[in-house]
């Protein structure tokens, strides 16, 4: 599962107010994080203004904790993918306040 291209397609979908690039993700670039818990795992993509953090545990259900800015925190979107399903946290946009 693309768990990028999940969260991305979502946050579109649910929040189109949110600048989300249309399809095309290669403008990303990820890198890992040099600090980490044993078994747990996180990533930071960034691109088009967006910074998405996907961090897992090492379990055998695929959870996938996952927070994305847009703008230096002009958007927030935190959620969890469990198992292949999303679920949000929270959404804030301040241009909706």
């Amino acid at each position: 599962m693309d768990v990028l291209k999940t969260v991305l397609d979502y946050i579109r979908e649910n929040h189109p107010e949110a600048a989300v690039p249309l399809e095309d993700y290669s403008c990303f670039t990820v890198s890992s994080e040099g600090k980490r818990a044993p078994g747990y795992s996180r990533s930071v993509y960034s691109g088009s203004g967006w910074n998405i953090s996907i961090g897992r545990s090492v379990t055998p259900e695929r959870i996938y904790n996952i927070k994305a800015e847009h703008n230096n925190g002009d958007t927030i979107w935190t959620g969890r993918i469990i198992n292949g399903r999303i679920e949000e946290n929270s959404y804030e946009n301040i241009s909706r306040r």
